[in-house]
């Protein structure tokens, strides 16, 4: 039996984290695999193989940044060298620049608009991916990037899996709320423009109609709160914080609303359309517009304006005709990423 070595920073919950796990479980089916991470604090996803931690947990200052890079991929190329895998894929900048410089065979995932790098992870690009085999965009507009502003030839696309088995797998029932309410899923950043998504439901029809539900937790709590108590919708949008398994907010919800400034390809609208939820998604780079097919499950906005945002989501809801034709073709909408599909074109590299 071949092996095989999914290499990521951690299992933190997070969009890489579940695509690795994803990717991993559809793997083990006929392969043998290991996930290897770099520090196991934070541990939410169960691994399908073994687990093993290097224990080069990540750095605050840019010096030992630095410094981290090198011994994470010092060791990690001592474990693969010692282990002999015959395929070995790397997710997101943490993993991938070290695993880049241990094993150039390597397949490195790109998860993230590389437009959003800082300058040090744009160097570290620039110094390392082009050493790897294989260079894996989540997204054709990620491909596009990396080949235009980093001259990569290495670059090919693939989406990111979704088991729908297994998300039905955590729904026992819907979440219940007091009301109908649409949701939105992930961390509190300004990338995620939260407060761009208040403002458009505080413009909208839907304050009499439903509330709104903010799955996730981070930085911009406070400010968000500050913002629903300035235009008084404390009753009326909720911020749910971190849930272990958010599956049962999507499952319940009229609709998923996703706000964000920039994505890279959005694990939270495969998900919400696995479990026949429409969107409602600002068309943002890179993401949205290769997953969200416009009339079939679910409606592309302008980006970053809260008024556009507004009518979509008034436009959905009280389209019932509209809500149902999304939620028919919301699963086959989403066949193209079956488990069984994206593994044989990562084997195919």
């Amino acid at each position: 039996m071949k092996k095989i070595a999914l290499v990521i920073a951690d299992l933190a919950l997070g969009g890489g984290q579940r695509v690795t796990i994803n990717l991993a479980n559809a793997l083990s089916k006929e392969y043998q695999v290991s996930i290897i991470i770099f520090q196991d604090d934070d541990i939410h996803y169960e691994a399908p193989g073994a687990l093993i931690n290097l224990d080069c947990p990540s750095q605050n200052s840019i010096l030992k940044k630095v410094l981290n890079v090198f011994k994470r991929a010092y060791k990690l190329r001592k474990f693969l060298k010692k282990e002999k895998f015959d395929y070995v894929y790397s997710f997101m900048e943490t993993a991938n620049f070290p695993t880049a410089m241990a094993y150039p065979n390597a397949a490195l995932s790109v998860h993230c608009n590389p437009k959003t790098w800082n300058s040090f992870e744009s160097l570290l690009a620039r110094l390392t991916y082009g050493r790897a085999k294989n260079v894996i965009a989540v997204s054709d507009d990620v491909s596009a990037i990396l080949r235009s502003d980093y001259g990569l030839k290495n670059v090919s696309r693939i989406y990111n899996p979704v088991d729908r088995k297994e998300i039905l797998g955590q729904v026992d029932k819907p979440y219940q709320h007091s009301k109908p309410y649409i949701v939105a899923l992930g961390r509190y950043h300004e990338m995620k423009r939260y407060d761009l998504l208040i403002d458009a439901y505080a413009q909208s029809k839907l304050q009499t109609e439903c509330d709104l539900i903010i799955v996730g937790d981070g930085e911009l709590r406070v400010e968000l709160e500050a913002q629903i108590k300035r235009l008084n919708l404390q009753d009326k949008v909720h911020l749910a914080g971190t849930q272990s398994n958010p599956f049962p907010y999507l499952a319940g919800a009229k609709f998923l609303v996703l706000s964000s400034r920039t994505e890279a390809f959005p694990m939270v609208l495969i998900e919400a359309l696995a479990l026949e939820c429409p969107i409602v998604a600002t068309d943002c780079p890179t993401g949205p517009r290769e997953i969200v097919r416009e009339g079939e499950n679910g409606l592309l906005v302008e980006n970053e304006n809260a008024q556009t945002l507004s009518q979509g989501m008034d436009k959905l809801y009280f389209d019932e005709k509209l809500l149902e034709h999304f939620k028919q073709n919301a699963v086959s909408s989403i066949q193209h990423l079956s488990g069984e599909v994206i593994v044989k074109e990562w084997l195919s590299l």
